[in-house]
């Protein structure tokens, strides 16, 4: 016996999102099911606008309400500071930090050899020509390559960092090691490695 098809194609729509398998649609869809119908049309009125009301900035490829976004027109950025980001979770988690004042870029992805991801699917030369026309506005530039310590990421900061080398340009990465608290026995080993790379004088 099959669920009425209304609740089957929901569950089939909820079955294509990262991570949800068809059970978890299920649970999803019940608890729709249970909920206020004012609930409900709140959700279909979310997703109904999710395309129509974000935009891509045309300067570092974030999604945002207006182009250009608030970081890319803020003056008060440090412009001599680009930080290279796989994706918009990764943008807000380095600001949420309060630590960085300097202006992104968006890569929207890494290069994946499994996933069939080359670098001509990035956008590489819309990188370029931003990274060219700081250089030419602020004469010197530090790149931060802020990707994740992961295959992917070390495969793509490789990449980036050949592509734009430059006398002009320092390129940078995040620094990796050993958590606050973290117990040696339980440390995988690439950040073990790391940590003892680059420790520090105390």
């Amino acid at each position: 016996m099959r669920y009425p098809l209304a609740l089957q194609n929901l569950i089939d729509q909820f079955s294509q999102l990262p991570s949800v398998g068809p059970k978890t649609a299920e649970r999803y869809v019940f608890y729709l099911l249970k909920s206020s119908p004012e609930k409900i049309q709140l959700l279909a009125q979310s997703l109904s606008q999710l395309k129509g009301n974000i935009k891509i900035c045309s300067s570092c490829l974030a999604i945002a309400e207006n182009d250009p976004c608030p970081i890319c027109s803020d003056k008060t950025r440090n412009e001599s500071l680009l930080s290279v980001v796989a994706n918009l979770q990764d943008m807000i988690s380095l600001e949420n930090t309060r630590q960085y004042q300097g202006k992104y870029f968006v890569l929207g992805g890494l290069i994946n050899t499994i996933e069939d991801v080359k670098p001509d699917d990035l956008p590489l030369q819309k990188l370029a020509d931003r990274v060219n026309a700081l250089l030419k506005k602020q004469g010197n530039l530090e790149i931060l390559l802020a990707l994740s310590p992961t295959l992917e990421g070390e495969t793509t900061a490789l990449y980036l960092s050949r592509l734009l080398k430059n006398p002009k340009i320092k390129i940078t990465r995040l620094a990796r090691g050993l958590p606050s608290g973290a117990n040696l026995e339980y440390v995988d080993e690439l950040t073990l490695g790391n940590a003892l790379k680059y420790r520090n004088t105390i």
